[in-house]
């Protein structure tokens, strides 16, 4: 038991100081208290700084450190949107240059609320069929807390992972057989704020779901 124990430390503290996406994902091992308000956590932690900056552009403040949870991209997100959006830029001219200080206000204003949802939403209130619950920009999101067959040589049960799942279409697929929806996992999940909620996406969600 003792050590099942230390390997589940291992996991989850190593999931946090991590700064590329080869490494294991959360399974819901662990929880722990951020010991600040959801923002200035952001602003402290050298793989959410940039996020921090574009609630702060947005306007946001005072909504993510609200009684809410923030379903957090990184800063890895963050950069792949803007290569994205150059990449496109470039195709009309190669001279072009596009940071993230230019992503437009307007942009920020409409989209970084599909980020935030009301209430603190915790594991324990989620289900492996999901919810679909509406962000503060009005947006959907399909919330879900799913098992997962790996690491049954080290593990006595399946780790449960958090997913984040965006809709394309008319209707949700259905949760078990998805076929256009896009499903981004929580790279750490229950981070607990002074206010809030906080799980972090994994880095290879492009932020706002971009697709070019």
């Amino acid at each position: 038991m003792m050590k099942k124990y230390i390997y589940i430390l291992a996991i989850s503290f190593g999931l946090i100081s991590c700064i590329t996406d080869d490494y294991l994902v959360d399974g819901g091992i662990s929880s722990g208290e951020v010991g600040s308000d959801t923002f200035t956590f952001l602003q402290s932690h050298p793989h959410l700084d940039t996020l921090a900056l574009l609630i702060e552009r947005a306007g946001l403040i005072e909504e993510v450190n609200g009684e809410n949870t923030l379903f957090a991209p990184n800063n890895l997100s963050i950069q792949k949107y803007v290569d994205e959006v150059l990449a496109e830029m470039r195709q009309e001219d190669a001279e072009a240059e596009f940071t993230v200080n230019d992503i437009p206000l307007d942009t920020l204003q409409k989209y970084m609320g599909g980020y935030i949802f009301p209430g603190r939403i915790t594991r324990d209130d989620m289900s492996a069929d999901g919810d679909i619950l509406t962000a503060l920009n009005g947006e959907q999101r399909r919330i879900s807390l799913e098992p997962r067959e790996e690491y049954t040589d080290q593990l006595s049960s399946f780790p449960e992972y958090v997913f984040f799942t965006y809709k394309n279409g008319d209707v949700w697929d259905d949760w078990d057989n998805i076929l256009d929806d896009d499903v981004i996992i929580v790279r750490t999940s229950n981070l607990v704020s002074t206010n809030g909620m906080i799980h972090v996406l994994q880095g290879d969600h492009i932020l706002f779901n971009y697709d070019n």
